[in-house]
C-alpha cells in the first residue's frame, strides 16, 4: 500500500502543532482580586508560553452563577468570538462594564477589565480558550471594608497591579521558549527527511 508525499506531511505537520499547542497553559491569580464597590478590576488570564489569540475564541464566564428563570447551563460574562465582542451571549448586566485589551489579546493576554463592580459580582470567574481545551479560574471578592484600607489609592493604580501567581524572569522565560523550540525544530527536520526519503525512493521505483 503506497502512501502520499502530501499524507505522511499533513502527518507530521498535524502531529507538530499538537506539540506545539500541548506547551501552552493559561495563568490565572492564585489569589483572589479584592476590590471595593464602585472599583474597577482586572482579572488575570494569559496564555503561557505567548499565543496571539486574536482570531481565536475567548470565553470568560461565571461557573458558580445560576439565574433563576434562565436555562442556560453557562452564564457568559465575557465572549469574544470573530474578532469582536459577541453580546448575544453574554449576560446584560456585563456588556457595558467589560473589556478585553486587543493588543493584549497578540501576546496572549485575555485579562477581563470589569468596571464599576458590585457585590453582586462576588464569585468565581472562568476564563477559557476553546482551541486550546484550556481554561483558568479567578476569584472577585467585592469588600465595602475594603476602600478604608486603600484610600490612599487611585482606581487606574489598583486596576494595573493584580496578584498574578508566576512572575517569571527574562531570563526563565526565554529557557522556556528555547526548551520549546528545539524539540519542535528537530522534529520539523525529521518530518522533511521522511518526506524526502519518501520521495527519492518514489523516483528510484519509478
Amino acid at each position: 500500500m503506497s502512501t502520499s508525499p502530501f499524507w505522511v506531511s499533513t502527518c507530521c505537520f498535524s502531529l507538530l502543532w499538537t506539540l506545539v499547542e500541548g506547551k501552552h497553559k493559561l495563568i490565572g491569580s492564585s489569589e483572589p482580586i479584592v476590590a471595593a464597590p464602585g472599583d474597577d478590576v482586572l482579572l488575570p488570564c494569559r496564555v503561557d508560553p505567548e499565543l496571539d489569540v486574536v482570531g481565536k475564541t475567548v470565553e470568560w464566564s461565571r461557573p458558580d452563577l445560576r439565574v433563576p428563570g434562565r436555562q442556560k447551563l453557562v452564564e457568559y460574562v465575557y465572549v469574544y468570538r470573530f474578532k469582536k465582542m459577541d453580546r448575544d451571549m453574554m449576560m446584560k448586566t456585563y456588556i457595558q462594564r467589560t473589556s478585553l485589551s486587543e493588543e493584549g489579546l497578540r501576546r496572549g493576554d485575555m485579562s477581563l477589565s470589569i468596571r464599576n463592580v458590585s457585590l453582586e459580582d462576588n464569585g468565581r470567574f472562568r476564563c477559557f480558550l476553546p482551541s486550546l481545551m484550556r481554561s483558568t479560574q479567578v476569584q472577585l471578592v467585592v469588600d465595602p471594608n475594603f476602600v478604608k484600607m486603600t484610600t490612599t489609592e487611585t482606581v487606574p493604580h489598583r486596576t494595573l497591579i493584580t496578584p498574578t501567581p508566576q512572575d517569571e524572569t527574562i531570563s526563565t522565560d526565554r529557557w522556556t521558549r528555547l526548551h520549546i523550540c528545539l524539540p519542535v525544530f528537530f522534529f520539523i527536520i525529521i518530518c522533511l527527511s521522511a518526506v524526502f526519503i519518501f520521495i527519492v525512493k518514489r523516483c528510484r521505483q519509478k
